[in-house]
């Protein structure tokens, strides 16, 4: 009887370390990798949560009656866009706990990956067209954005050659034409293959910006600035709907408001619906229709609408306060590589809300791109979150030790 209890109590301890053994692990882990950091990582992730719950609310309350109509679940977009959020958070997080050194290492491998998925948009049965844009790839099921994740390969790869080339960025042979390569020649990419021009301004912005702060002398910045303009100009008047588009932003005021600017003009009447204090959430009139996609490219005048003008204001100063946070992480870095990354981050994220915001107040013409970790998307939150964790990486890693919690 003894025996047989010594037995039980000799079982019990060993599966009671088995499961204290991954719970230990677990917290070890956390206790590394995000404990007693500095308080700008705090800070980043949770102003990150921030926008993603209230990107989460934004699309439930532009989309509810799309779905019912649709699907005839009114959740269904929320449904969506929050298991996407949840897969790019478990990313972000994970990233965060990589080296610099990791992180350079996968960045040619992150580059020509996002290649070969945007080159995906080609195959017959594989790429997907939408609103004459064949910018997206179904696998499994699932449609994916592949220039969204291509856009964080970008960054990481030009990263990795204006750092290495920091001190040779005056020779256009070195440096500059390996920028000239893969910057230009995957903005190109893109818009050869899908027509998205929205995008490929958005590519351009980070790679110029990226060598002007990485330190690229102006004899070269000029050439790349013409090579731009004269692309520009090729892809604005090679379309007939964007050559109206453009027309109609010209002639503000005198189109027809079922014209080319359509969106445009519903999207300022819905923000001067909103007033100051807004309608409320689930109120906006764009929910019925008035708008294509306005969970998406517009999800910015169902905010104005909603939380009237003094919430407009806040999502703007949440983003500025974005990029800040992402500029400290770079200046507080003394790696070049990952200070270079983290500007190209912050580029991506601030001039992408910034065109979005324009293009809804009627400032730039209608160039179809999402508000970073608001409008509805998957692949769009998914390759925002993923790159926030590579910022969250190089804050973990090169946090001054004055600066970090300390323990109590």
């Amino acid at each position: 009887m003894a025996r047989n209890q010594k037995r039980a109590s000799r079982e019990s301890g060993a599966l009671g370390q088995f499961f204290r053994s991954p719970v230990r692990s677990s917290v070890a882990l956390f206790d590394r990798y995000f404990l007693h950091q500095s308080r700008l990582f705090y800070r980043l992730v949770m102003l990150v949560l921030l926008l993603v719950g209230f990107g989460l609310i934004t699309v439930l309350s532009s989309s509810n009656v799309v779905e019912i109509k649709q699907s005839g679940n009114p959740f269904s977009g929320l449904e969506s866009q929050f298991t996407y959020a949840i897969l790019g958070l478990l990313g972000m997080i994970f990233l965060s706990t990589r080296s610099v050194q990791w992180l350079e290492n996968i960045s040619r491998l992150a580059f020509f990956g996002g290649i070969v998925l945007q080159l995906g948009v080609l195959v017959p049965g594989v790429g997907v067209s939408v609103g004459g844009n064949t910018n997206w790839i179904r696998i499994l099921g699932q449609t994916i954005q592949p220039s969204e994740f291509l856009k964080l390969g970008l960054i990481l790869v030009l990263a990795q050659i204006l750092g290495q080339y920091k001190d040779e960025l005056w020779d256009f042979n070195t440096g500059a034409k390996q920028v000239l390569f893969y910057g230009f020649g995957s903005a190109g990419l893109v818009y050869l293959t899908s027509r998205d021009m929205g995008t490929a301004i958005i590519f351009i912005s980070i790679i110029l910006g990226m060598c002007l702060l990485a330190g690229m002398p102006w004899v070269h910045l000029n050439k790349l600035v013409a090579i731009t303009v004269l692309g520009g100009l090729v892809g604005a008047f090679a379309n007939t709907s964007r050559i109206n588009r453009i027309i109609a932003f010209f002639q503000q005021g005198q189109s027809d408001i079922d014209g080319a600017d359509w969106q445009v003009k519903h999207g300022i009447w819905a923000l001067a619906n909103g007033g100051v204090f807004g309608v409320g959430p689930g109120n906006s009139t764009l929910n019925w229709g008035w708008i294509p996609e306005v969970e998406n490219d517009f999800i910015f005048a169902n905010i104005g609408e909603e939380w009237g003008m003094i919430g407009a204001v806040l999502v703007l100063f949440c983003f500025i306060m974005l990029g800040q946070f992402i500029r400290r992480v770079a200046y507080n870095n003394s790696y070049p590589f990952a200070s270079i990354a983290a500007i190209g981050v912050m580029l991506w994220i601030v001039v992408q809300a910034l065109v979005n915001i324009a293009v809804v107040l009627h400032l730039l013409p209608v160039l179809g791109v999402p508000l970073p970790l608001i409008s509805k998307g998957g692949s769009s939150i998914v390759a925002v979150l993923l790159a926030l964790g590579v910022v969250l990486a190089f804050e973990r890693v090169q946090a001054p030790a004055a600066n970090r919690v300390r323990r109590k």
